[in-house]
């Protein structure tokens, strides 16, 4: 809350781009205060705030037992306590209380509090029992989450006869996604001898630069969605055609990609062998 100084405030809309997701504040109280952020570590929903006045201030950011603390409320109008902070460097316990604010100086700090089942259900950012100009208050969050991908595990089952009757090998991943719910993506492998991609003339088997690639398009209906085994077959055949004899050590390139067609994710490599005789 603003103590020293009343500055000329209006309601108004953020839009705020971070390194991290995108968050728009449709109603905010403050023309020196921004959201920068909201996500979830692994045991709090984070807000982080942004201060940069156009005058020198002081300001009290009140602690969890305070006056006037910080809560978050969700789209159904549950409140989220706040549990602690950092970057405020107050007097008191925890970094909280009062502190000078220096005019074009700005101060990123991160308030942490009981976890939301899902961060992007955050409706409004208040001071309890503060309302009015000479609050730090937020309405209308909206928060679209950035896409996360983690690549679990890949293995390849050799050997194996595709119910066409072709002899070749499958490739099985295991990922992690979130935030793609109802999104289409694409799962793709292509093969790389050394730094080179393998190429194919076979339509059924490659993109259109040319390349072996296989794909699958996917799509989840939850937030949070683990695939455990997705597979898919690639015919011996193919790489007789750009091989040489001998063995020969090519890897799998795994990335996710938008239905756009651009990378959403390179979750890593896979090595395997092919020996042609």
């Amino acid at each position: 809350m603003k103590n020293t100084l009343l500055f000329l405030v209006c309601m108004s809309m953020q839009f705020i781009y971070s390194q991290g997701n995108n968050v728009v504040v449709e109603n905010s109280y403050s023309d020196y205060i921004k959201i920068v952020d909201v996500y979830e570590s692994s045991s709090a929903t984070v807000v982080k705030l942004e201060f940069n006045p156009i005058q020198d201030i002081t300001g009290t950011l009140h602690s969890p037992s305070g006056k006037s603390p910080y809560v978050i409320t969700d789209k159904k109008g549950n409140r989220y306590a706040l549990k602690s902070q950092s970057g405020w460097n107050g007097s008191l316990t925890g970094g909280f209380g009062s502190k000078s604010l220096k005019a074009n100086k700005k101060v990123t700090v991160s308030l942490y509090f009981n976890k939301l089942k899902n961060f992007t259900d955050i409706y409004s950012l208040t001071e309890v029992d503060c309302e009015g100009t000479n609050c730090w208050n937020f309405y209308d969050i909206k928060v679209k989450a950035e896409a996360t991908a983690t690549l679990d595990k890949t293995w390849v089952d050799y050997d194996v006869t595709d119910a066409d009757g072709s002899f070749g090998f499958k490739v099985h991943t295991k990922f992690y996604i979130n935030h793609m719910k109802d999104q289409p993506f694409y799962l793709k492998y292509r093969l790389m001898k050394g730094d080179e991609f393998l190429k194919t003339p076979d339509a059924n088997y490659r993109n259109i630069s040319g390349q072996i690639e296989l794909k699958s398009r996917l799509k989840t209906p939850y937030v949070k969605a683990v695939y455990n085994d997705k597979s898919m077959f690639l015919p011996y055949k193919l790489l007789r055609e750009q091989l040489p004899e001998g063995v020969n050590k090519i890897k799998v390139d795994i990335d996710l990609f938008n239905e756009d067609g651009t990378l959403l994710k390179h979750l890593g490599f896979k090595e395997i062998t092919y020996t042609k005789r």
